[in-house]
């Protein structure tokens, strides 16, 4: 926009004898006196007063005294320049006619005359491919501005221009500038609104310079961005409760997190997130960022996977087995993008923080192990912790179960979900999968025809001699280098099973088994709530074992789960 600086009011005498010399064209009518001032005589000779007249293209006013006016407000409509020539289709930036009378008057400012030399008032008009606005006294609007219900950015004192499709980081309205109340108003952003405003923010104006305001979100550029009420950006975690699913353009009541009148768990299926505020658009992929307020996560810094700004999580009563010694644990496997291996399931809580170590899955009735990166591992694992000590565990690198902890013999060894099972310093009697099998102390099944030394506690004999099945697993030991006594795989499970028990369940009230005759065995983790075998009593006097959790959390009459 091409505009003028005001220039003083009365005209020098170098200026005068400038204007003179460009006045030589004018018609017959047209004369200067000694004081280098033009005038006009009509063809009577008479000169004309409070009149304009036309040279050429252009208009000249003669003032109440006949003298032609130079740099000069005419009722208040026009203005003439320094050289007396009516300004059409120009900016020019001076005092108001007003200030002559009114010394309050706020300095100088920036007006627009049309192509008839009046100057535009209570109006919008685009020049030069620009918008502007004016308000009832034709000053050009600047800064804040609302027109029936709508809010525009119309820049600073020497600019006007309405800014259309961008982002400006601005002081909210009326923080700064009392002019810009009705904006604030509009935005309900005052001192007195329910909901304050932050003094400054990122604002979006769109299409027609409108702010963007109250939407459940709004694509700019390709990517989506959150705005509350006061038409400020909103970043990072967002809690968008009423608008949760709802359609674009939609009313919003999102804001920004630590506003929640009810903080906690419940919040987190309606939050968002967005990226940090120097880029605010919604967040897709991994990000390694504390919890939110809203949900009271906000402790430290986890790794979280975003789709569409929403957090990836548990979140479902499947999802969850046992309590710990905050609350249910939760824990879900969902199939993300990784950095460096293409599509795998990680594992996530009701908060969506991405899960490492060991982990049991209720919907996919398993363990699963993560490094500390959160990656799924496969394969044999040397050392996993578990609540009661460390093991050697082996998961599933094929398809099918892939991740989860492997289930029974492979190359010689036998597992129970994962972990190897093992003797302490000899061999040991285990009960897997309604049988009985001899380990020695790295996890290797026996079954050669020898004297075993035996480590269960009612048993602890060197040479006891043990029949297998042609599957490995044990048919029945003798005693006493094969001379004592005899029991079958069935007897030695009930003579274990009905050993010291505490409860109808044959376990300790810590979940665990007695190991007198057969060591049953266990995963222990999640606050020491043990996974093991379940046994019901059969009317034929056998036992019928199912895996399940034994939760030490709950009452004693509810805690197999």
């Amino acid at each position: 926009m091409k505009k003028q600086t005001k220039l003083v009011a009365i005209l020098s005498t170098a200026a005068l004898l400038a204007v003179g010399a460009s006045m030589t064209s004018f018609a017959a009518g047209w004369e200067k006196d000694d004081s280098g001032i033009w005038h006009y005589y009509d063809s009577d000779d008479n000169m004309v007063t409070s009149e304009w007249r036309k040279d050429g293209t252009s208009w000249f006013y003669l003032d109440d005294d006949g003298d032609m006016l130079t740099m000069s407000w005419v009722d208040d409509e026009s203005y003439v320049n320094e050289r007396g020539k009516r300004l059409v289709n120009s900016w020019i930036k001076v005092p108001s006619d007003d200030s002559i009378d009114d010394p309050g008057e706020d300095g100088d400012h920036w007006y627009y005359f049309d192509s008839k030399g009046r100057k535009l008032t209570s109006t919008s008009k685009k020049i030069n491919g620009k918008t502007y606005y004016f308000d009832e006294d034709g000053k050009m609007a600047t800064g804040w501005y609302e027109k029936d219900g709508n809010v525009y950015y119309l820049g600073d004192e020497d600019d006007g221009t309405r800014k259309d499709n961008q982002w400006l980081w601005l002081e909210r309205p009326g923080n700064a500038d009392e002019d810009d109340n009705a904006a604030a108003n509009a935005l309900d952003c005052t001192d007195d609104s329910s909901d304050p405003c932050d003094d400054e923010g990122w604002y979006y104006f769109g299409s027609g310079g409108k702010l963007t305001r109250d939407t459940d979100k709004k694509k700019v550029n390709g990517r989506y961005y959150y705005f509350n009420e006061h038409g400020q950006m909103l970043y990072e975690w967002i809690n968008d409760r009423k608008v949760s699913g709802a359609a674009p353009g939609s009313q919003s009541n999102a804001a920004l997190d630590g506003n929640a009148a009810t903080p906690g768990a419940s919040q987190i299926e309606h939050m968002i997130y967005a990226n940090v505020v120097e880029e605010g658009w919604r967040a897709d992929g991994w990000y390694e960022i504390s919890g939110s307020v809203d949900t009271e996560t906000d402790d430290d810094d986890h790794w979280y996977f975003f789709k569409n700004g929403k957090v990836k999580r548990a979140d479902s009563a499947k999802d969850a087995r046992v309590k710990d010694d905050d609350g249910l644990v939760y824990v879900k496997r969902i199939k993300v993008d990784s950095q460096k291996m293409g599509k795998q399931f990680y594992a996530f809580d009701e908060y969506g923080r991405n899960l490492t170590g060991l982990q049991y899955s209720p919907d996919d009735q398993g363990f699963y192990y993560f490094n500390e990166s959160g990656y799924p591992v496969f394969g044999k694992v040397a050392s996993v912790d578990c609540d009661d000590d460390s093991y050697e565990f082996f998961f599933n690198s094929s398809k099918g179960k892939k991740g989860q902890g492997y289930n029974g013999e492979k190359s010689g060894y036998l597992y129970f979900n994962g972990k190897k099972l093992t003797a302490d310093d000899e061999n040991r009697l285990y009960f897997y999968n309604d049988k009985i099998y001899l380990v020695n102390s790295k996890g290797k099944i026996q079954k050669g025809k020898k004297g075993y030394n035996i480590e269960n506690s009612s048993i602890s004999e060197d040479k006891v001699s043990v029949e297998f099945n042609s599957d490995s697993s044990v048919k029945s030991i003798t005693l006493d280098e094969g001379k004592g006594t005899s029991y079958t795989a069935a007897q030695l499970l009930a003579m274990s099973l009905n050993t010291d028990s505490t409860t109808s369940d044959y376990v300790d009230e810590d979940g665990r088994y007695d190991d007198a005759y057969v060591t049953i065995p266990f995963i222990q983790l999640y606050d020491n709530n043990v996974y093991t075998y379940r046994f019901i009593n059969k009317k034929d006097g056998s036992f019928d074992a199912s895996e399940m959790w034994y939760d030490v959390h709950e009452k004693i009459t509810n805690r197999w789960k």
